[in-house]
Formats: C-alpha cells, structure tokens, sequence
C-alpha cells in the first residue's frame, strides 16, 4: 500500500501537467467587467519574483467611496482561494464583494480594500495562462512556498504603491479558505508585524510533503506563532465545519494555541469542507475586521 500511495499521486500529477495546457483563466475586461457591485474592480498584473514564472495577477474591490474621496485611505484584506481556485473564485462562488457591499450598506463592516491574489504554483510562463484554476492535487500537495515568499515584496508593497491603503498592521487582515487558509496561517506567522486580522476558514496547519523542505516559509510553525502571539493579532479567527474533514485537526490545533494562551478564537459551523460553509465564514469574518 506505502508504494501505491506515490504512484497514484505522481498519475494525478502527471494529470495535472496535462490539464494545464489546455485550461486558461479569464481576460482582464472579462473580470472588470462583472458587475453588480457597489464598488470598482480592477485587475492588477505584477512582477512575480519568481525563476520560472515572470508574473501573476490579483483582483483588487475598490470600494464604493474610494474614487469620491480622494483623501480617504482604507484598510485592506488578502483574501485566498483554495485548491481549485484562482483570483476569481472568491467573486463568483463566495460572493466576496456582494456580501461585503450588503454588510457595508447595513453598518456592520467598514469599507476596505479587498485583494484577490492567485497563488496557485505554476511551471511557468506558458502553463500560467491568465491564472487558469488548477486541480486540488496540484493547488494542495506541490504547494512549495514560491509565492508566498514573494508575497510581502509583490503583492503588499504593489497593493501600498497602487492604492490609497493604510500601510501599518492595523490597517491589513489576511483570510483564506482550505489550503488558502494555510496559505493565510504561515504568511501571516512569518510576519508577524503585518496583519492585525487573520481567518482561516477550514484549514490545515502542516505542510505537504513538496512545501516541507521550503523550512523558510514552512517550517518552525511553534516558534513563528511565539513571535506572532507576543504582539498578537487583534482577531485570530479559525472557523470550521463540524463535518469537514479536517475537524479533528483543528480541534487539535486549537487545544495548542489555548494551552500556549494565544488569544484567538474557534467557530464551529454546521457541515462539511463547502462553500455553504466558507461563505459564512467569510461573513463572520467581515464583521471582526477593522473594529
């Protein structure tokens, strides 16, 4: 059984490569012409910083106010897809910014600045393709930290040069749902001075065995969560369904930040590893932030 495992994900794999030359993500237009929104979407091409891919793209919500008042800055949340995903699929499956403008509209959560970067891994310029969703073997297990090295560089500074934001820890939360919000867990623990609001909606807190030799950005969780916890986040939030499969994990992992004294906190919604759920989450989330 040990040597089947292996091979049946390296078939998966291997599936993966063929899928991706013939997947393509949207245009630019095709994003920023979704409507429906309070605010402005605008898509942002950046420099990845990465050997073998030249760049990547983020989605960025402007709110509704933004371009009335020019002296105005506003607060900013990473939101990451999971496995599956791309910079897209927090709009059309979680309904990012169609929630967000509803709570905005009702008082219960401030206007911000919402980014939707892709952090897919990629094997370069011609299997990128626009930022093309990939399959969850590929998007989950070959995770191996190169973009969330480049992230603070790449996408936090060009959000801060491009846009009006509040540059300091209290103006920044960070959130992502499945291999997103482990994503969301290390980027936020290997700067611990950048994002005063964290979410992780159905997470897991280990490396895959392809992200483990990345020891930079996934290795020594215990003693990243010491340095972050000593000047802690104003919301840790962890929030999962009582049927995902990944429940006894979190229970686990929130035993270790309460026996450590980490002040965070864990909701436990009713159901599985969905988008029922991840929405949500969302929606709980939107309402801790910036407050």
């Amino acid at each position: 059984m040990k040597r089947i495992v292996p091979f049946i994900v390296f078939v998966l794999f291997l599936a993966s490569c063929a899928n991706a030359r013939f997947a393509t993500g949207p245009s630019d237009s095709e994003i920023e012409s979704i409507g429906g929104f309070d605010g402005t979407i605008e898509t942002v091409t950046f420099r990845s910083g990465e050997k073998r891919l030249s760049e990547r793209r983020m989605v960025v919500y402007l709110p509704p106010s933004y371009y009335r008042d020019s002296a105005r800055h506003y607060p900013v949340m990473y939101l990451i897809h999971g496995a599956k995903g791309n910079e897209t699929t927090w709009i059309d499956r979680g309904r990012a910014f169609t929630v967000l403008d509803s709570m905005v509209r009702e008082g219960s959560a401030p206007e911000t600045i919402v980014v939707l970067p892709n952090l897919n891994r990629y094997f370069g310029d011609k299997d990128y393709k626009q930022g093309h969703a990939v399959n969850p073997v590929r998007a989950f297990w070959l995770l191996d930290g190169e973009a969330e090295r480049h992230f603070t560089d790449k996408v936090v500074r060009t959000t801060d040069s491009l846009f009006r934001t509040i540059p300091q820890k209290n103006g920044r939360a960070i959130a992502g749902m499945s291999s997103g919000a482990l994503q969301a867990l290390y980027l936020s623990a290997n700067n611990p001075d950048m994002f005063d609001y964290v979410g992780l909606f159905s997470p897991y807190t280990y490396p895959t065995i392809f992200a483990a030799g990345h020891y930079d950005i996934y290795g020594g969780l215990s003693r990243k969560l010491d340095r972050q916890f000593a000047n802690p986040p104003a919301a840790y939030e962890i929030m999962i369904g009582d049927k995902d499969f990944f429940y006894p994990h979190i229970i686990l992992y929130d035993k270790k930040l309460t026996r450590k004294g980490y002040p965070h906190h864990l909701t436990v919604t009713p159901g599985g590893h969905t988008w029922i759920n991840w929405r949500e989450h969302l929606i709980s989330f939107y309402g801790v932030m910036f407050k």
